[in-house]
């Protein structure tokens, strides 16, 4: 069985655990680090998926070393809270030097239908966005919503196969 491992990133712990939650059912590990979470997808493939606080990345986490076995990354911010939003662009901006694999950049929203585009997103230039990069609005704790996000992750790396 082939094993793909996704960092799940968030400021806030609860986010990324409900995230995990949402595409692998339960979460197998968990300190205060570090959650992880399984997803059988078939017979041949398993995703792995580590929960991060952004706090700890200022932390001994060796990123460098980490990188390298990460299949991709999704970010997660709130994107009705500016704090949230700055918490993310420091990682974005150190990350996009450094890793090529693909980020998927998941503004959590309350409300799906009708998400408010916050005026800090259009201050300081926001977010840039490198070709590795995606933005998509979702719902951490919605299991179809943390789907989805894994399956634009996934477009992204065969997106990379076609052009090889």
């Amino acid at each position: 069985m082939k094993i793909g491992e996704i960092a799940v990133l968030s400021h806030n712990a609860q986010q990324k655990d409900d995230f995990i939650c949402s595409v692998c059912k339960k979460i197998d590990l968990k300190n205060e680090l570090v959650s992880f979470g399984r997803f059988y997808a078939n017979d041949q493939l398993a995703l792995h998926l580590y929960g991060v606080s952004i706090d700890a990345h200022q932390s001994s986490l060796s990123w460098d070393l980490m990188s390298r076995k990460m299949l991709g990354y999704v970010i997660i911010f709130d994107w009705d809270d500016k704090i949230s939003l700055e918490s993310i662009k420091p990682i974005i901006d150190s990350f996009e030097q450094m890793i090529l694999a693909p980020f998927i950049i998941l503004a959590n929203i309350q409300d799906s239908d009708n998400p408010p585009i916050p005026a800090t997103f259009f201050k300081h230039k926001g977010i840039v966005l490198s070709p590795n990069f995606r933005l998509t609005f979702g719902q951490a704790n919605k299991p179809e919503s943390a789907r989805r996000a894994i399956r634009l992750m996934i477009d992204m790396l065969l997106e990379r196969v076609n052009h090889i």
